[in-house]
């Protein structure tokens, strides 16, 4: 891939020296300046409690597009917002860094870092007043870790009537970091509050989307390998481990007596998506999501399928919305979940506490969802390059869900989190 990347910014230079004195230099910006506040006083999605906070949905960016010729083109895309790999700090990244060729007009080829266009909104889910919800679902647009990718992309496009239809394909890899929080603290062994780990995917995919005017379908595939970059492994499942009639536990390190827990550093993953943003008479609008994950081989593992549905309605400059949003994963996950999480020794039992406390953490580092959100928003536009969004959403757990930071003791099952979001959206 290194080389791919390499071959890709010489061409760059390449056709740049060339063609430098035909080249048109185009430059853009966007912002989003996001507060969010729950009516809870642990973390939710990182960031929202009852304090509020700006972190979640503020982002900073600007794009550089260069025509080289008619053929051939160069797009740079950096951005700050929040860390991906902390909890702290606001990072500096570049999203987009590619150069296309158009040899035809029904082929585009580009090769360099883009966003892989997994979801409707993927392409420009940092651009806030380019959509209308105040927050994309969660529940849907987390699935897939990073839709950023270095690596290959080509496109084919037909017109069919009034009909536009177009295969993506891509082969691409991306370093991102999956993030967990442990909720109790068990010194030496661990300490509570988020930890992250770093991991390197490679994916291939494809990705068929047919537009007439406004209204789009798509439908697509991946094929995502991922391995874990550090010395962290990801355990397949939890042996059980009986030490007398109704009492026992589950190794969840290898630090406890067992038979040893069977841990991996790579996943393998297949992922299909369904989307549809169609019209649907009196200026009603339908938007609706679905996306699985399939982990066959690790039962901690974000095996998983979440969708969400939205009606909206522009009226003027007004557009507002209602959507319902449900992620869970799969009954093989979620009962690894519950075995765990709910299991304990009676305090008789020699490091009882201890013991006890590594059954919260083990259940704490395995990749379970369970939720529903309810959300009511608008949007107002208030010019052609500005919006300003409202939202309220609640959000209920079923018997768990890893959106939620849960406190010491405590469980992010069973609980009810109200958020109130307000965004300022700009494009320049």
């Amino acid at each position: 891939m290194k080389n791919l990347i390499a071959c890709g910014l010489a061409v760059i230079s390449a056709v740049g020296a060339i063609t430098a004195r035909a080249a048109e230099v185009s430059l853009s910006g966007f912002a989003t300046a996001g507060y969010a506040r729950s009516d809870q006083d642990y973390n939710y999605q990182r960031f929202v409690d009852q304090q509020g906070t700006f972190k979640r949905d503020s982002v900073l960016g600007a794009q550089m597009d260069v025509k080289l010729n008619n053929e051939f083109g160069v797009t740079l895309q950096g951005k700050l917002a929040p860390s991906m790999n902390s909890d702290q700090g606001v990072d500096a990244t570049v999203s987009w860094a590619f150069l296309s060729w158009r040899p035809t007009n029904d082929w585009l080829i580009r090769v360099g870092r883009l966003r892989i266009p997994v979801y409707l909104q993927s392409e420009n889910m940092d651009v806030g007043a380019t959509f209308d919800f105040a927050r994309l679902p969660a529940e849907v647009y987390s699935s897939v870790q990073t839709t950023d990718g270095d690596g290959l992309f080509v496109g084919k496009t037909w017109n069919l009537d009034d009909y536009e239809l177009t295969l993506n394909g891509y082969w691409a890899s991306a370093k991102m970091h999956y993030r967990y929080y442990r909720r109790d603290d068990a010194q030496p062994l661990f300490s509570a509050g988020s930890y992250f780990v770093p991991v390197k995917s490679t994916a291939r995919g494809l990705i068929l989307t047919l537009q007439r005017d406004d209204d789009t379908l798509r439908v697509s595939a991946h094929d995502i390998a991922t391995r874990i970059t550090d010395d962290q492994w990801l355990p397949v499942t939890f042996p059980y481990v009986a030490m007398m009639p109704g009492v026992g536990y589950y190794q969840t390190t290898n630090l406890l007596p067992g038979p040893g827990v069977q841990s991996v550093a790579d996943i393998r993953a297949m992922a299909y998506t369904l989307a549809a943003d169609v019209a649907v008479g009196n200026g009603f609008r339908v938007m609706g999501e679905y996306v699985r994950r399939n982990v066959p081989d690790v039962a901690t593992g974000p095996d998983s399928q979440g969708a969400y549905l939205a009606l909206l309605k522009p009226m003027g400059a007004w557009t507002p919305y209602v959507s319902v949003a449900r992620l869970e994963s799969m009954e093989r996950t979620r009962s690894l979940y519950n075995k765990v999480n709910g299991n304990s020794v009676p305090a008789f039992i020699p490091g009882a506490a201890l013991i006890n406390v590594s059954q919260r953490a083990g259940a704490d580092g395995i990749n379970a969802y369970d939720q529903t959100t309810w959300a009511l928003g608008t949007s107002y536009r208030l010019g052609l390059n500005s919006k300003v969004k409202a939202e309220w959403a609640r959000t209920r757990s079923g018997d768990m869900s890893l959106f939620i930071d849960a406190p010491p003791g405590g469980q992010s099952g069973k609980q009810v989190v109200n958020v109130l979001t307000f965004s300022y959206n700009v494009v320049f």
